[in-house]
């Protein structure tokens, strides 16, 4: 019975790892435009008013960094840089729960409170997008917002990768008003504080140590930025959603594990699995990592 155990072990982790290492699926993917460029059917998304989602505006963790998220409906104006992102998040889940769409005219912000509608200009160029905003990033490199690709490319920094922006909230209060369509109109505007907004510095840590325990993987990247990426939104939408579990990214082979938990019981691991299927909607699955 004992070898029989320790064969079936053994079976699950081969199983496991021949899994995880093809090439298919949404375990490798490299972030980046989609391969044929589609034809965008707004320029702008169309404000209107929609009630915040409870675990939008729950205080949250991403690399021991805590954000606390706007709660009231304030006008918010931030200046500062701009990313976006595209393929390796496109089809999977948003912090609410929604399908993150790149070529819809939607964005990613720390802490407005979701969802929201912001009006985003590309400073260089003048250029003016209003996005839906309905989920949470980036933590990485001190950018205050993420664009879709769509956004991106609206605003003229897709290929760029990066544009100074100028990102005012637009209120519902405004939205029933209509004078939101209005960009000039004087209105009190509340410029993020160090209580309301905290900008994550750190990475992830990059490991290169087997743990011999079960872990949960949700992704494997050959680019250490886009598993540092990937991981952190991970750990937003687990944490935001009252479901932290840390996140390790592991080099392996020749890519970078995005692994939650360490050394986890099968129990525990199998229903964490699940949870991250449910929350992030990718095809997560057990691994002694």
């Amino acid at each position: 019975m004992k070898h029989s155990i320790v064969f079936s072990t053994v079976l699950t982790t081969v199983l496991t790892l021949v899994g995880c290492s093809s090439n298919s699926g949404k375990f490798y993917q490299h972030d980046g435009p989609p391969i044929v460029d589609p034809i965008f059917s707004a320029s702008s998304a169309k404000p209107r008013v929609e009630s915040f989602r409870p675990a939008s505006l729950r205080p949250y963790t991403v690399m021991g960094q805590r954000f606390v998220p706007v709660t009231a409906d304030i006008p918010i104006e931030q200046t500062g840089i701009a990313s976006w992102y595209g393929r390796q998040f496109h089809g999977n889940k948003t912090s609410i729960g929604e399908t993150y769409d790149m070529h819809s005219m939607t964005a990613a912000h720390p802490t407005m409170p979701l969802p929201s509608y912001a009006r985003v200009t590309n400073l260089e160029n003048g250029r003016s997008v209003i996005v839906r905003v309905n989920d949470r990033g980036p933590f990485l490199h001190d950018r205050i917002i993420d664009l879709s690709y769509a956004a991106a490319t609206e605003l003229g920094y897709s290929k760029k990768g990066t544009a100074r922006v100028k990102v005012r909230r637009i209120t519902n209060t405004e939205i029933a008003s209509g004078t939101w369509k209005n960009p000039n109109a004087s209105q009190p505007i509340v410029q993020p504080s160090q209580n309301l907004y905290v900008q994550a510095t750190p990475s992830i840590p990059v490991v290169t140590a087997p743990s011999y325990g079960w872990s949960v993987q949700t992704g494997f990247f050959t680019d250490a930025s886009n598993a540092q990426h990937f991981a952190a939104h991970t750990e937003a939408i687990l944490s935001s959603n009252g479901s932290y579990q840390p996140v390790r990214i592991v080099k392996d082979q020749n890519g970078y594990r995005v692994l939650l938990g360490k050394e986890l019981d099968t129990n525990t691991a199998r229903e964490q699995t699940r949870v991250a299927r449910d929350l992030l909607g990718v095809e997560a699955f057990i691994i002694q990592r």
